[in-house]
């Protein structure tokens, strides 16, 4: 069986001599394990928006600050 060679600088592990891949071989070093706690929708940011709405001085101000820049990120994950 032929063995894949991996050609990303990123990647740096060596492949195992044996015919099996493991994580390491296509993970990139560097990349940390997190838990996905919620998928950036439309109806996530109106949901913070109308949050904002019950909240008054600053609170309010800092949701609208958080609504307004994951509305730029839909699509996307927020992780811990």
């Amino acid at each position: 069986m032929r063995k894949l060679g991996i050609n990303n600088s990123k990647c740096d592990h060596k492949m195992s001599e044996d015919d099996s891949i493991s994580k390491k071989d296509v993970v990139p070093t560097g990349i940390k394990r997190a838990v996905v706690t919620q998928k950036i929708t439309a109806d996530y940011v109106l949901e913070l928006y109308e949050k904002a709405k019950t909240l008054k001085g600053k609170k309010q101000k800092d949701m609208l600050a958080v609504a307004e820049e994951l509305s730029k990120h839909v699509g996307k994950f927020l992780v811990e």
